[in-house]
């Protein structure tokens, strides 16, 4: 039997502290991405974020991280993106942000390649992060990969999105089972809308047809639009010590959307 550890005697300071902590962020160049980045910094860790954009080395160096081109569907560029995390002391944290939006049209229109490429990035990429992540982790850490509520209940309009998202749901829980033994937590985070760059993208066919966006963002329990920090603060809640017995969950951020 493990060892038992007394969780009431480590402070509440520790347990939020991720100094010495090294974490690798995909997708971190904009929203939800680097709304998280950001949070882990603010709790002392050594951030870095992997984006195919360029651009967004300008952003990460703005909030104290560091950046690595990285197209997560590219082998080559994903080892070097995590060789760089652990060139300067191993790897303790991956955020599997990265993904494609979900607008897909109605299914009888969804062509083979969209499908292909939607399964590709959200569900084969993700799932090489996971495992490029846990051959590195060599003294246990934390994955939390970025699933949706659409991955738990669908959707007109986005089949293939909701697919890969339940798919994500799926392979936490797998990957939580396979990897606690070696002291890896693995979760996920369920977003609902969240007001982002690439959401207000996929809302605007809405509001040109007279929808109020604004509306719709806040259309839960709370009348608030979800905003990316709601996330991020849920990611940090993740990887750290407070969630210390916490691995194979999707956590729900929608405001209680799907309540």
């Amino acid at each position: 039997m493990a060892e038992r550890v007394v969780a009431e005697a480590v402070g509440i300071t520790e347990l939020i502290d991720l100094t010495g902590k090294r974490a690798f962020v995909t997708g971190g160049g904009q929203g939800i991405g680097m709304a998280i980045a950001r949070r882990l910094v603010e709790a002392g860790a050594v951030v870095i974020i992997g984006d195919l954009d360029p651009a967004a080395q300008a952003a990460a160096a703005a909030i104290g991280a560091g950046f690595a081109a990285c197209d997560i569907t590219e082998p080559d560029q994903l080892d070097a993106a995590l060789d760089v995390v652990t060139s300067a002391g191993g790897l303790d944290i991956v955020v599997n942000n990265a993904g494609i939006f979900p607008t897909t049209g109605p299914m009888i229109d969804v062509t083979d390649a969209f499908i292909h490429r939607m399964l590709d990035v959200n569900v084969r990429a993700q799932f090489s992060v996971a495992r490029e992540a846990a051959r590195r982790m060599q003294h246990g850490g934390s994955i939390v990969n970025l699933a949706s509520i659409a991955g738990l209940g669908g959707g007109a309009n986005i089949s293939a999105y909701s697919a890969s998202k339940a798919a994500v749901i799926s392979l936490t829980r797998s990957f939580a089972n396979e990897l606690g033994p070696r002291g890896i937590r693995v979760n996920a985070i369920a977003p609902g809308i969240i007001d982002t760059p690439g959401v207000q993208d996929q809302l605007a066919p809405l509001q040109a047809g007279g929808v109020d966006i604004t509306q719709r963002i806040a259309a839960n329990p709370l009348g608030i639009a979800g905003q990316s920090d709601h996330v991020a603060r849920v990611a940090l809640f993740l990887v750290s010590e407070l969630a210390e017995f916490v691995t194979g969950h999707t956590l729900i951020v929608d405001g209680g959307a799907t309540a």
